[in-house]
């Protein structure tokens, strides 16, 4: 449902913006993240997509954390599981590939250069956004291009 689209990618464009300057993201941002994926649930009925993003986004991020909690901030757990109850399961575990796919490039190129190391933090808000956003707007093509590749 578009009607919740252009809130949904401000709140993002704002939470980047907070992540890339202070490596935060702040709770009430997350929790109308959440209210907007929660509103288009209901309104689509669209429950069962919706929940399975959220808990697979959500439980992978949580999985990740608790691995390596110095390398992905619980932030970064709650907006996951935001964005995939937003998006609903296939585009919320796409959003979540493009994302680690922006955030490794972006990583690799700043070591190369030196403006980081391999110790030095790296916000991983701003690429889930990206990834939120072409999984918005792509996603869906993005998705039958590749299977039609296995299943013709």
């Amino acid at each position: 449902m578009m009607l919740f689209t252009l809130p949904f990618l401000a709140v993002l464009s704002i939470i980047s913006l907070i992540d890339l300057q202070s490596l935060r993201i702040p709770d009430p941002l997350v929790v109308v993240l959440f209210g907007l994926g929660v509103l288009k649930m209901v309104l689509e009925g669209s429950y069962a997509s919706s929940l399975a993003g959220f808990l697979t986004l959500f439980g992978f991020f949580l999985l990740l954390h608790l691995l390596f909690p110095k390398g992905m901030g619980f932030g970064d757990v709650k907006l996951a599981g935001s964005i995939g109850l937003f998006l609903g399961f296939r585009l919320g575990v796409l959003s979540a590939f493009l994302a680690f796919i922006s955030g490794g490039l972006v990583g690799v190129v700043l070591v190369v250069l030196r403006r980081k190391t391999l110790k030095d933090p790296l916000p991983f808000g701003p690429f889930l956004a990206l990834g939120a956003l072409l999984g918005l707007f792509f996603g869906e093509r993005m998705l039958s291009w590749y299977f039609g590749m296995f299943f013709p």
